[in-house]
């Protein structure tokens, strides 16, 4: 009886105890409409953060088609309502939960007309963390912690989702970052470097990860497919507001090494003006287009990405650049930039290669020692400006000049059924390259809403001038060991290129309705390429090169006229968009070989059906589709049919008879964003399947001057796909996004396809695994990036063997700031190789640190730093392709120390100069102003 009582109270309790934590639960409610019509606002961002020190999430939802929003289980508290929309000014309400008064009913919330300016992409008032609107995912920097004089790469590399490799090259949702904005205006041209590792993160409010349309989609309001994954960064009102920032570096240490960073920016409202420089022989590049690239100087070696693996040789790196940029009163904008670049590389090399031709495999093996120097400039423009109420033009011209050199000589051996090759070769290259490149779109709008034309043209203009001095003694003997052939080839390449490429776009948008609109568009396209390639042989008797080789000497154009016609259809809806498209296209190419007198036509008709689709389920959730067909013209090296034989193990050879490809591509994406946790998911796939793709026809040659080596002529081959399938997840582990983990997988498999001698298809099937598990910290004092990524590979061949190899790199950077300001960092990455050849399967650990102590108010920083301390660095690399094995083994960077001094430029009031200090925030997707 007494036992049954106990239970009996037991029960009553619990249902007590349940009974009143139900009871503490709250509702939260409301309605939102806009304050000029009182129409319902859909889809605004209603949050509750608590008022309290951690300033939580407690809850988070989207209003509904009627205005109306809930948020239920919110217990006994404290709280802060938002309600933020894209336009409308913000709603901030405190209110107070209790036991007698559980839930709130706030009636309806009205929305005034300001607070968020698009085209100064200036946002007035308290953000709460997530606001989800169109293409744009938005995270507030505030909530990304990172060590004092950082750059925005250094907030990218704590982003769920988004991966930083050690080059720089910044992916998210599968896709590669291509542009930077600033403010909603471009930042030195089309070089993302340029601002992701040179502008202090102390100047960045928001950063804008935007799937950005063409500019001519973006006017006539039909998306045409062509989308590029961009940044903008946002900066704070205090940037805004003639405010100079900016981190200038000084460094020395042993060997030589030096490092010297420049970067002073000056903002005034819309207007920008930039200043950078480097110079450095540690294999720092914070900029694209020059030779090598990486971040021996900024612990850019050993992240997440390309494994750990150190950038090849070693960089000596002298550049400068400037930006300048405003929006003028009549709403016109113009952008500038100029920057100029001197890089030198020096790079040894061994390396290990398997060729698989027919039933026979040709192994060569080789060392390299070459010396490669770039000097370019770059000039960039833009004017967007209006003709007059209804019309508008955007003019675009880029202007580059690249000037290389190199030197190079290798040691060789070749083996094939042709017998066994030794050799050496010199070569001395130098060349130079202009180019001019213009994007023309002139806008017209009309008086019926929706109802517009446009016309687009680009053009480019592309020349190059090459000489190559290439000496190359070769011995080729049978098994037995009697020569074959003994050779001292001694020739000069003069390889002269012009291009010039021009594409017009015209677009008409008609509305059919207030959500259906139809486009018509026609397009032109043409291409004209020569390629004037001489050889001459070295004549002992004058000492010149003055012997023209007919059999290596072509001169070669190809012009190629496009014309398309088609139409799409467009459906905009609150929750889903679609948009379904076809087009015919006419091909006439004319291949005139001058040498020969020779003149081939070919015409091509082909179908290019594009199809995308877009569904929110929620403010929060969102899948994407897209589907294209396109044509692909090959390149003038591809048809032009002359063997070059500078290469020592393999000579290319043009086709004048391929075909265009056709590719079908399609790419699928969902991504989950709940703000309220912190929690983030996002799967994708990307797949292409490709007709006429172009592969090689593959001999090993048995007679003439190049017997031994492998002919590739290149053909159409039908069959080849690539899929990529992707996925990402943030999960919280301290609550406040204090401390993530981020998880991040992908699987990816291709098919490639060459041809024998003997017509037999060696088709190569390849799948890569990867997946890579991390820890994030966004804490005041301690920094944490620690984590684990492999990846496994593996290749069959019809002809030839299968290869499995794998890369493991797991790797920790941690730091933490004392008192006194006084910081000591450490990163340490351990990268293993298994399954390559026997002198490549290895292991090496690099450990870096420093020491560092704030002066002059936290604006000054000395640091004494290390790279890789027990000097244990070396360069490892295994690729297969469609027909070959390669092993590499290449010289990199190893141990120095350096004392260096940064100074913080900063005439901002409030700014932070000890870390980043901010509130509580998140993500947050909206549409980009002053796009």
């Amino acid at each position: 009886m007494n036992k049954h009582l106990q239970k009996l109270i037991f029960v009553g309790l619990l249902w007590l105890a349940n009974f009143a934590f139900a009871q503490a639960q709250g509702t939260v409610s409301g309605k939102v409409l806009n304050q000029k019509d009182k129409q319902p606002v859909d889809y605004a961002s209603i949050a509750i953060k608590r008022l309290t020190a951690d300033s939580a999430v407690v809850g988070s939802t989207s209003t509904s088609a009627s205005g109306n929003f809930s948020i239920p289980n919110i217990a006994a508290g404290k709280y802060r309502l938002y309600v933020v929309f894209l336009g409308l000014k913000t709603i901030n309400k405190d209110f107070e939960l209790t036991a007698a008064k559980p839930s709130i009913n706030f009636g309806e919330l009205l929305m005034e007309d300001t607070g968020v300016t698009l085209k100064g992409v200036e946002i007035k008032g308290e953000t709460p963390p997530v606001v989800v609107k169109k293409d744009t995912l938005e995270i507030n920097a505030s909530t990304l912690k990172v060590k004092e004089n950082s750059v925005v790469e250094d907030l990218l590399k704590k982003v769920p989702g988004v991966e930083v490799s050690k080059d720089g090259t910044v992916t998210t949702q599968g896709e590669t970052i291509k542009r930077v904005k600033v403010d909603g205006k471009d930042f030195m041209g089309n070089d993302p470097l340029l601002a992701t590792r040179n502008l202090p993160a102390d100047m960045v409010d928001k950063i804008q990860i935007i799937d950005d349309m063409s500019e001519q989609s973006k006017f006539s309001g039909v998306d045409d497919g062509n989308r590029e994954k961009i940044l903008n960064i946002v900066t704070k009102n205090g940037v805004k507001n003639k405010g100079y920032i900016g981190n200038n570096t000084v460094g020395y240490g042993t060997d030589d090494r030096y490092d010297v960073n420049i970067n002073v920016n000056r903002f005034d409202k819309a207007q920008q003006l930039s200043l950078i420089g480097q110079f450095n022989n540690i294999n720092k590049q914070n900029f694209g287009g020059g030779i090598g690239g990486g971040g021996g100087g900024r612990g850019m070696m050993f992240g997440g990405g390309n494994n750990g693996q150190p950038q090849a040789g070693i960089t000596t790196t002298n550049a400068a650049g400037v930006n300048f940029a405003d929006t003028y009163d009549d709403g016109t904008q113009f952008n500038a930039s100029y920057f100029f670049n001197k890089t030198s590389l020096f790079n040894t090399n061994n390396s290990v290669t398997q060729n698989f031709i027919s039933n026979n495999t040709v192994n060569s093996s080789s060392d390299l020692e070459s010396t490669t120097d770039r000097l370019n400039h770059r000039l960039n423009f833009m004017v967007d400006t209006k003709l007059d109420s209804a019309t508008s033009i955007r003019i675009q011209p880029n202007i580059s000049y690249t000037d290389n050199s190199g030197n190079s000589m290798s040691n060789y051996i070749r083996n094939g059924l042709a017998g066994n090759a030794v050799g050496s070769q010199s070569l001395i290259s130098s060349s130079t390259s202009p180019s001019v490149n213009n994007n023309l779109l002139l806008r017209r709008k009309f008086l019926r809403r929706g109802r517009t034309l446009s016309l687009n043209v680009a053009t480019n203009i592309n020349d190059s001038d090459a000489d190559t001095y290439n000496k190359n003694p070769e011995t080729l003997t049978a098994p037995g060991g009697a020569v074959i052939k003994s050779q001292n080839l001694n020739q000069l390449n003069d390889n002269n290129v012009s291009s010039f490429n021009n594409t017009a776009r015209l677009v008409y948008t008609e509305p059919l309705s207030k959500t259906l609109s139809m486009e018509f568009n026609l397009q032109n396209g043409y291409i004209y390429d020569n390629r004037d390639r001489r050889v001459y042989d070295f004549n002992v008797l004058t000492q010149q090169y003055d012997v023209i080789n007919t059999r290596f000497s072509n001169n070669f154009e190809n012009t190629t006229w496009t014309n398309a016609l088609g139409f799409s259809l467009n459906k905009n809806e609150k929750k889903y968009n679609w948009n379904v498209g076809v087009a015919g296209q006419l091909t006439n190419r004319k291949n005139y070989n001058l040498s020969t007198d020779a003149l081939f036509k070919q015409n091509f008709i082909n179908i290019t059906p594009t199809a995308q689709f877009r569904y929110n389920f929620s403010n929060t959730k969102r899948l994407r589709l897209d589907y294209n067909g396109r044509t692909n013209q090959p390149s003038i090296d591809q048809i032009q049919p002359i063997i070059d034989n500078t290469n020592n193990i393999s000579v290319p050879l043009g086709n004048p008879d391929l075909k265009p490809s056709f590719s079908n591509n399609l790419r699928v994406f969902y991504n989950n964003f709940d703000f309220a946790s912190y929690r983030t998911l996002f799967v994708g796939a990307v797949i292409t399947q490709t007709f006429n793709d172009f592969g090689n026809q593959q001999r090993e040659i048995t007679s003439g001057e190049n017997i031994g080596k492998i002919e590739n002529k290149v053909v159409n081959v039908d069959g080849n796909y690539n899929a990529n399938v992707f996925g990402s997840l943030g999960l919280p582990i301290i609550k406040g996004n204090k401390l993530n983990l981020q998880i991040d997988g992908g699987l990816s498999t291709s098919k490639g396809t060459n041809i024998t001698s003997d017509g037999i298809e060696n088709v190569s099937k390849n799948i890569g695994v990867r997946n890579g598990y991390k820890l994030v910290s966004n804490m005041d004092k301690l920094d944490l990036i620690a984590g684990v990524s492999g990846r496994w590979d593996h290749a069959t061949y019809t002809i030839g063997q299968t290869t499995n190899f794998y890369t493991l790199a797991p790797n920790i950077d941690i730091s933490y700031l004392f008192p006194g300001n006084i910081r000591l960092q450490t990163d340490v990455t351990h990268t293993r190789f298994t399954g390559r050849g026997a002198d490549y399967n290895t292991s090496f650990t690099q450990v870096n640190g420093y020491i560092s102590r704030q002066f002059f108010k936290n604006k000054g920083t000395f640091k004494l730093s290390v790279y890789d301390l027990f000097n244990e660095s070396i360069g490892i690399t295994r690729t297969a392709n469609a027909n070959a094995i390669t092993d590499q083994n290449f010289n990199v960077l190893r141990r120095y120390f350096m004392f260096s001094f940064t100074y913080s430029l900063s005439t901002i009031a409030g700014m932070q100069t000890q870390g980043r200090q901010g509130q509580q925030g998140g993500f947050r997707m909206g549409r980009p102003g002053g796009m």
